[in-house]
């Protein structure tokens, strides 16, 4: 799987699960540490009655995605944190009562929980990522440019070249690798 990290504070982690006073599992653990969640564009899952994408995962901090404003659930004896969210606003939900299993959070369903892994690390396996392309790094006039060479000018429109300086704003600056736990 393929993230683009948030910038983290290694303290900052112990200091989260002081406050929450919560038992996270070593794997997810680390991987906190090493990329404090971020976004994952082109990320993909299925497993079981899940196929979702996975939009972000939650980190700790001042990130997009942050575990200090999420507030973890109490869901038939298991207590659910949610560590990432698909783009539906569905939520994937690591069980931190025993440190194992990963659940799906459909919220058209009431929450209803859909089992998916049993540990952070295998759900981690289950995402396969595409990166992003490099036609939504490129700048609105260099897309313009190649599509008028391509003889297709009359399929510009201003409604176009806002989707491409948003691509770009997103994208430009993105660096994405591959998550090791």
């Amino acid at each position: 799987m393929l993230i683009s990290k948030n910038t983290g504070n290694p303290s900052a982690l112990e200091t989260f699960i002081k406050n929450k006073g919560y038992q996270l599992p070593e794997d997810y653990k680390s991987f906190l540490v090493k990329y404090n969640g971020g976004e994952t564009p082109n990320t993909f899952l299925k497993a079981g009655k899940v196929s979702s994408d996975v939009r972000a995962f939650y980190g700790i901090g001042s990130v997009p995605y942050s575990l200090d404003e999420a507030a973890a659930m109490d869901k038939d004896g298991k207590v659910l944190l949610p560590i990432a969210a698909d783009s539906y606003g569905n939520l994937f939900m690591l069980d931190i009562t025993k440190g194992t299993g990963v659940y799906f959070a459909d919220h058209e369903k009431n929450r209803e929980m859909e089992p998916v892994s049993d540990s952070f690390t295998s759900f981690i396996a289950l995402c396969r990522s595409e990166p992003v392309k490099e036609a939504s790094k490129r700048t609105p006039q260099e897309r313009e440019k190649i599509m008028l060479e391509k003889g297709k000018g009359t399929n510009i429109t201003d409604g176009l070249r806002k989707m491409w300086q948003d691509e770009y704003d997103k994208y430009s600056k993105m660096v994405q690798e591959e998550v090791i736990v």
